[in-house]
């Protein structure tokens, strides 16, 4: 599984000001709603320091992988070798 958030400030032609990607990298046991709060938090963050007439435009763009890695696969695979098996 991996989460990934994107935020980018656009101006009013679209043109992106500014941008920042949060990964679950540094947030190792955080759940995916933990992590989709986090992200929305941070937007706000952004939001709350620009002024209403300066027609900007702040997209959060969110990418939740449920899937399983190769590494939580290998986990639950139970050891067979001479010392684990009876």
């Amino acid at each position: 599984m991996s989460m990934y958030a994107t935020i980018k400030l656009r101006d009013i032609c679209n043109k992106v000001i500014a941008s920042t990607e949060v990964t679950d990298e540094h947030y190792l046991d955080v759940d995916p709603d933990e992590f989709v709060k986090r992200a929305w938090k941070m937007a706000d963050q952004m939001a709350t320091q620009l002024a209403d007439d300066d027609e900007w435009r702040l997209t959060l763009k969110i990418d939740l992988d449920m899937r399983e890695t190769i590494e939580e696969i290998m986990a639950k695979i139970p050891c067979r070798c001479n010392k684990c098996a009876p």
